[in-house]
């Protein structure tokens, strides 16, 4: 399917597409209100209002933390060069990387993790949210990730690393 058309899709399901790296991510834009003491109300709990994430999706996501994304790709990718070089001394075969999103949210970065680093031989996202999740699993299928390269949970984060 052409961009243009899952564009086109998204929009009528209410969805807006944020683009970062290779990834283009799914989401449903939230006005977040403040308190007379300038806190965002949300589930009945609050939270310090600011200037950057005011307007958020429904599912968690922090575009402050885009160079966090980007720096840690560039990390993964040197380790993988690393990995490689070592294999090739032990004249063995490098057969790829398994990555744990233990807080997926959105799946952002796993997305961008999948598109944007070639030896992903397997990734686990992962977020306690249901919601979450099923968000998730629609970013995977908007980026056209190959099924066989991810598999997504819904479990506390603890545990699932246990």
């Amino acid at each position: 399917m052409k961009v243009a058309d899952k564009l086109k899709q998204a929009a009528e399901k209410g969805f807006k597409v944020l683009k970062e790296g290779q990834a283009n991510i799914l989401y449903i834009e939230q006005k977040l209100e403040k308190d007379d003491k300038g806190f965002l109300k949300q589930s009945g709990k609050k939270k310090m209002a600011n200037e950057v994430n005011e307007i958020r999706g429904a599912v968690f996501y922090n575009p402050v933390q885009e160079f966090n994304r980007d720096f840690s790709i560039s990390v993964i990718r040197e380790f993988i060069k690393l990995r490689k070089e070592e294999h090739a001394i032990k004249k063995k075969q490098f057969e790829g990387v398994k990555l744990l999103e233990a807080l997926a949210a959105t799946g952002l970065r796993s997305v961008r993790y999948i598109k944007e680093i070639p030896d992903v031989k397997m990734l686990v996202a992962n977020d306690l949210d249901p919601k979450a999740v099923e968000l998730m699993e629609q970013n995977f299928a908007f980026n056209d990730c190959d099924p066989a390269k991810f598999k997504t949970f819904t479990h506390d984060a603890v545990h699932l690393m246990n």
